[in-house]
């Protein structure tokens, strides 16, 4: 009896060695030559096996980037399927929730602009920021800046600018942390993270790096998560006017989005905010 027969998938060749059946996907096909081969590229989904879907002329997994927190995926004839992973609920807001009419125990168990308090999946906005703000969520992590032409502590209260003429003073902080943390931390110590407003304040901040003795890259509060590209202070929710960028930044990208000082010229650079950095504080005297 030929070994082959019956042995391979679809779109394969078989040979034989011993009297082994050997198979192999046909010139142009990939996958598993003993459950079926597949095009490379694809047209529809029906040329791919049926746990994944022609996506931009390629087979790719249907699951990949297709479900919520605390859930399971299945592809199945070319689509995903979701289920919640044991002990949770489906919540039509907040996908996979915990069960036992608790919602959440912990931040990761909420969407990422929620954050988890007394069991509950809630927004942080409602009760973080102060007057005359405006307020992000990234990742559980809450920022606040003051509204344009408003100045403050956006986590108290921000003033009208032309109404008040605060005067800043910058306070080096030695322990590294990433951008959020930096935000909270500032926060905690009833000051803010460092926004940079004009020359003078810029020589302000230097005299303080300096003075402080420290030596390494430190966080200020600008970023371009509201819009990417759009650098905006969180101190203030205004967007860059004097700047002091080191030569060919910023860099624009996905991966860069806050904004640090180097301390070898005190120029700025865009940096991964999940880096852990020494930060600068900024507190308000009138």
């Amino acid at each position: 009896e030929d070994p082959c027969l019956g042995g391979c998938g679809l779109n394969t060749m078989c040979h034989t060695v011993d009297k082994i059946s050997m198979c192999d996907c046909k010139p142009g096909f990939i996958g598993y030559p003993f459950d079926g081969c597949y095009p490379e590229e694809c047209t529809m989904n029906s040329d791919c096996p049926e746990e994944r879907e022609c996506r931009n002329k390629h087979c790719e997994d249907a699951c990949k980037n297709a479900c919520g927190l605390n859930s399971h995926c299945k592809g199945i004839k070319h689509r995903p399927v979701c289920s919640c992973r044991p002990g949770y609920d489906w919540n039509p807001f907040f996908g996979c929730q915990v069960q036992n009419n608790k919602a959440c125990s912990e931040d990761s168990d909420c969407l990422s602009n929620h954050t988890c308090s007394n069991f509950k999946c809630v927004d942080p906005c409602d009760s973080v920021c102060g007057n005359n703000t405006i307020c992000t969520v990234e990742n559980h992590h809450t920022a606040c800046a003051c509204r344009p032409g408003f100045v403050g502590n956006p986590f108290q209260n921000c003033v009208d600018q032309d109404t008040i003429k605060p005067n800043k003073t910058y306070v080096i902080q030695q322990a590294k942390v990433n951008w959020f943390s930096a935000n909270e931390q500032c926060r905690s110590k009833g000051m803010q993270l460092a926004s940079i407003m004009s020359a003078t304040e810029q020589a302000d901040v230097e005299r303080a790096y300096i003075a402080s003795g420290i030596s390494s890259y430190m966080w200020l509060s600008g970023s371009d998560w509201t819009s990417k590209g759009h650098y905006v202070w969180s101190s203030t929710g205004k967007s860059f006017e004097y700047t002091n960028w080191r030569p060919g930044e910023p860099e624009v990208s996905d991966s860069y989005r806050c904004v640090a000082m180097i301390s070898e010229n005190y120029t700025w650079q865009t940096r991964g905010c999940s880096s852990e950095l020494s930060y600068i504080c900024e507190k308000f005297k009138n």
